[in-house]
Parts: C-alpha cells; structure tokens; sequence
C-alpha cells in the first residue's frame, strides 16, 4: 500500500497492519512508513484527544 496522503477511507485494521509490517521488515525510513504513523497518530488524537508527543511513548 503506497499512499500519498494520509487516507480517511483505509480501515484501522488496514494501517496497524501495513505499519506493523513495515516496522517489522526494518523499512522504517520511507514515506510511506512516515504517513502510516501520521494517521494512526492523527485517529489516536481524534479518539482520546489531547495531544501525542514522541516524548509521550518513547518511555
């Protein structure tokens, strides 16, 4: 799955899956790993609201 915008219309499931694989092959520096992360990001802040930071779940 190669985007290139963050996508409103690709399932939870679809993302967690795609960045899952991507981390676990160690592709950890292309676009598209970049804008999986954003749209999880983006649906956690939309679900629980508040504000992520990197700082917040590197501990």
């Amino acid at each position: 799955m190669q985007l290139d915008a963050p996508a409103n219309n690709v399932s939870d499931d679809v993302v967690v899956a795609r960045l899952y694989d991507l981390a676990r092959q160690g592709d950890t520096a292309n676009r598209e790993y970049q804008l999986l992360d954003y749209v999880v990001q983006k649906r956690l802040q939309q679900t629980y609201g508040g504000e992520i930071t990197r700082a917040a779940y590197a501990a």
